[in-house]
């Protein structure tokens, strides 16, 4: 899933790195698809698909898609990013830029189109991630969420150890809205942190339980009840 875009962006520049192999793809199924701790199905299934390029320099680009719905005219998102990825002196990195299309949405009554792009950088030390992805151009009219300017803070945790060839996931992510506290916008911002268990199963691909919950209650999502999803996916 794009719970695999910057965890999650650092889901996609996380999920995305530098491919093994110089073609690679990815089909994932999930009960609900959360992008920074928010549905985008409405709390429905998902079924999403990417495919990646990379090569031994570091760099990659490639595409990824699912169902959404947010209530309008659009039915699909598809990402495409490219970035570059490497390591140096113990410390891992990646720079890219992604680029999220909602064929069909927008218009006036969503308030504009709802495409938009962000550059987005992630550090790893061991266990630890730490993203930045900075809205750079978006479709959307303002004010409200999803302008350029937005920023989106996260810091993940995976701990190198598994039993039963079960491996625990930790993240805590902050969205920092522009427009956030704006007349006739109000409070935008937000907290959400996740933890997830997942079982690598070998030839059947990955199977993974999941806890989401936001402190927004107000806001983008309205809904700060904590939500459980379960995922698959399998690397080809």
């Amino acid at each position: 899933m794009k719970q695999t875009k910057f965890i999650i962006a650092s889901a996609l520049v996380a999920a995305t790195g530098v491919a093994q192999a110089d073609l690679s793809a990815n089909l994932g199924v999930a009960s609900n698809y959360l992008f920074r701790g928010v549905s985008q199905t409405g709390d429905a299934a998902a079924i999403s698909g990417s495919l990646d390029y990379g090569n031994e320099s570091g760099f990659y680009l490639g595409t990824w898609m699912s169902n959404v719905d947010f209530g309008g005219k659009e039915d699909m998102e598809v990402d495409g990013y490219a970035g570059y990825a490497g390591e140096a002196g113990g410390i891992s990195y990646d720079l890219g830029y992604l680029y999220y299309w909602y064929p069909g949405a927008g218009g006036d009554a969503q308030g504009g189109d709802l495409d938009y792009g962000e550059a987005a950088l992630s550090l790893g030390f061991g266990p630890m991630t730490v993203g930045l992805a900075y809205n750079v151009n978006a479709e959307a009219k303002g004010p409200g969420p999803f302008q350029e300017g937005d920023l989106y803070y996260s810091l993940g945790f995976s701990p190198d150890w598994s039993y039963e060839g079960f491996s625990p996931s930790f993240l805590v992510g902050y969205y920092d809205f522009t427009d956030d506290g704006k007349a006739g916008v109000g409070d935008l911002s937000y907290l959400h942190w996740s933890v997830g268990i997942s079982k690598d199963a070998g030839d059947f691909g990955a199977f993974s339980v999941n806890y989401e919950q936001t402190d927004d209650v107000t806001g983008v999502s309205a809904d700060d009840n904590p939500n459980f999803w379960i995922g698959w996916s399998k690397d080809f």
